[in-house]
């Protein structure tokens, strides 16, 4: 049987198990690396880190001066709140010391009322009590002419005070009814009002202290 090979077939036959036909063996397919360097040895460096961006540096700082801003916010409003609550505290004492004196006042208004009504009849009673006695004792006309034009000026006194005591008492009402909701109506006005029931109840007391002045002074004064 022939080969199937020639004679120059570089190939050729091999052994069993034995070594190639080149020369010196079957060249190597790998190839050697380099030699080893002098810091082989080193770990090697570390990933360098991701840097901060931008844009998240300014979005800290915008958020770090919004909530300053609102720190001063919150800050004004709760002194400005305190300062408010304060002054309305204090608005409120100084209409509860004034109701507490303008009640006061209003009683004595009444009784003061009360007492003119009971001068008014007992001086009527006394003018007529000296009205007879001079009729029986012959008194001339002219002391008859006193007692009458006496009792006419009481009268008219009297009258006088009971109106304006009763003008007097009708604004102190109205007035302790606007005290008692002062926060529902303007300051200003209110202190007009204040000012007009002080001139009413001082004329009142200027009035009764005349009609005193004239029970004292008798017919004659």
């Amino acid at each position: 049987m022939t080969s199937t090979t020639g004679p120059h077939d570089p190939i050729g036959p091999g052994g069993p198990g034995g070594p190639s036909a080149w020369p010196g063996g079957a060249p190597t397919t790998t190839h050697p690396g380099p030699p080893p360097g002098p810091h082989a040895h080193l770990a090697p460096p570390p990933a360098p880190r991701h840097r901060r961006r931008p844009w998240a540096v300014i979005a800290l700082s915008v958020l770090l001066v919004l909530v300053t801003a609102l720190a001063s916010y919150l800050w004004v409003r709760t002194v400005r709140y305190e300062e408010y609550a304060a002054d309305v505290l204090g608005q409120g004492r100084e209409i509860g010391t004034e109701l507490a004196t303008l009640r006061a006042q209003h009683e004595g208004t009444l009784s003061e009322l009360d007492a003119v009504n009971e001068q008014l009849t007992t001086a009527q009673d006394r003018i007529t009590q000296l009205a007879d006695e001079k009729a029986q004792v012959g008194d001339d006309r002219e002391v008859q002419r006193q007692l009458v034009d006496y009792q006419a000026r009481i009268s008219q006194a009297s009258a006088n005070v009971a109106s304006a005591l009763s003008t007097c008492i009708d604004a102190q009402n109205q007035l302790i009814a606007y005290l008692e909701d002062a926060a529902a109506y303007d300051p200003t006005d209110l202190q007009r009002f204040k000012d007009d029931v002080r001139e009413v109840c001082a004329a009142a007391t200027a009035a009764n202290t005349e009609l005193q002045r004239q029970l004292t002074a008798g017919a004659t004064g």
